[in-house]
């Protein structure tokens, strides 16, 4: 490409900013040539790519387009292994005898004389040995002559590469395909486009675990299909990318099974059903793959329960649902239908925790509605603490009065099993006794046993 005039697709940065080039020519009742640029944070930008009401380009964000000339500030970007070089190799200094060297911790008041300082430079400069690496920010646009890498850094299990000018997932592949032990890698915040073929990901991925894709405006659709080219993966974070939706056909022949958790963190996801459906895909085939699922900050208001028990996702055992709109008891319920065999969840930041009635309450009635929970919010759930919270739950059930058991059974999904495990209590005398004594007395009176036992077994 000549820099002088660069071409549409290529991406920059300019002062400190990264974008991509969408239009090069002329703009009306102007002079000159004028390269228009979608930046990647549309903050950075002024319109969409229109001007005087003529559309030079398409933005994906209403502000992210601007027109700047083609200067010599722009940044076209380095290559992977100038960029690893310049990090993590220091200049030799070419001399055996002493340096004299500050320590940072001293703001220069203590200086040192050490002697042979390129021989440790020599020793930390071994990219051969280098095993974990951050190139985060570093301008890296393209691979190296075929080869190159893989004599270099043949060793290396976690890669960073986000928010680089990388213009397409092939240049990414031409990088991690001469990484043979690559395990981990992060191409967050880059803006990378479709592969034109897959044909060109197939060998690049063989051993790769984990992959995030965190703010890089990939669909749902397109994760899929990227990451079918990653045969071993276990791990993938999609957050803060703007979803609303993800599978369009749920049901579908999944495209990665080997997947045990997904973040979806920061996203603009509402459907619990849709959610449910898009994540079966995952454990269509094998139901101990899928396990971990990370909800958190999304917009989820209501878990309807579902409508066959095949619906459910029962390999799902840690499950983050912190900061959303989750207002209802019915929600809670239905959770424990959709994950039978869920073990952790995080919770927190959801209106229905956060009502100032409830207190402390509310962590004993969450315990209480889902019989698989061992750990809520970070806490361990004790087997005492479950013990107490479904004897609470099942009183504050009775200061409801007596009711028809089917009527009961249908408001709180668990009744029936909780009756089985701790014994139904008399309603005869509950009716009789005033109600707002009624959860006091139970709660005491477990409180005494459990409190006698304590002392017994001091």
């Amino acid at each position: 490409m000549d820099q002088g005039i660069p071409s549409v697709g290529v991406r920059i940065s300019h002062s400190g900013h990264l974008g991509t080039i969408r239009y090069v020519g002329p703009v009306d009742n102007t002079h000159g040539l004028w390269l228009g640029v979608e930046w990647d944070s549309p903050d950075r930008g002024k319109h969409d790519g229109s001007k005087d009401g003529k559309q030079y380009f398409a933005c994906g964000s209403k502000t992210a387009g601007s027109f700047i000339r083609p200067t010599a500030n722009i940044n076209y970007g380095i290559s992977f292994l100038e960029a690893l070089t310049s990090k993590y190799i220091e200049a030799l200094h070419g001399s055996e005898v002493q340096e004299t060297v500050t320590l940072g911790s001293s703001q220069g008041a203590i200086q040192v004389e050490a002697v042979s300082l390129d021989k440790i430079r020599e020793k930390f400069a071994r990219l051969d040995r280098l095993r974990e690496i951050s190139l985060n920010n570093a301008n890296i646009v393209r691979a190296d002559p075929q080869g190159s890498i893989s004599k270099t850094c043949p060793n290396i299990r976690g890669l960073d590469l986000s928010q680089n000018l990388l213009p397409t997932w092939e240049s990414v592949a031409a990088i991690t395909r001469e990484l043979h032990q690559l395990q981990r890698l992060s191409v967050n915040r880059n803006r990378l486009e479709m592969p034109t073929s897959y044909d060109h990901l197939t060998d690049a991925f063989p051993r790769l675990k984990e992959i995030q894709l965190n703010d890089t405006r990939l669909t749902w659709t397109d994760m899929k299909s990227i990451t079918a080219c990653m045969p071993q993966l276990e791990a993938i974070e999609m957050g803060y990318n703007q979803l609303s939706r993800l599978a369009d056909v749920t049901f579908s022949t999944p495209y990665n099974t080997t997947v045990l958790f997904l973040n979806l963190d920061t996203n603009l996801i509402s459907d619990w059903v849709h959610i449910c459906a898009s994540l079966k895909e995952y454990q269509s085939y094998y139901a101990s793959s899928l396990q971990r699922v990370a909800l958190t900050a999304n917009s989820i208001q209501n878990i309807p329960f579902p409508k066959s028990p095949s619906d459910s996702l029962p390999g799902i055992k840690y499950l983050s649902l912190s900061d959303n709109h989750v207002g209802g008891w019915d929600s809670v319920d239905a959770l424990s239908c959709w994950c039978p065999t869920l073990e952790t969840l995080t919770f927190a930041g959801n209106p229905l925790v956060n009502d100032t009635n409830l207190g402390n309450q509310s962590r004993s009635l969450l315990i209480a509605r889902i019989p698989s929970l061992k750990i809520l919010d970070g806490a361990t759930i004790a087997p005492r603490e479950r013990t107490d919270s479904e004897l609470f739950y099942m009183s504050t059930i009775m200061q409801q009065g007596i009711v028809p058991d089917e009527v009961r059974s249908k408001s709180h999904y668990h009744w029936n099993s909780l009756c089985i495990k701790h014994g139904k209590p008399d309603e005869v005398r509950s009716h009789h006794q005033p109600q707002n004594k009624l959860s006091n007395q139970l709660i005491g009176l477990f409180y005494l046993i459990h409190q006698n036992d304590t002392l017994t077994s001091d």
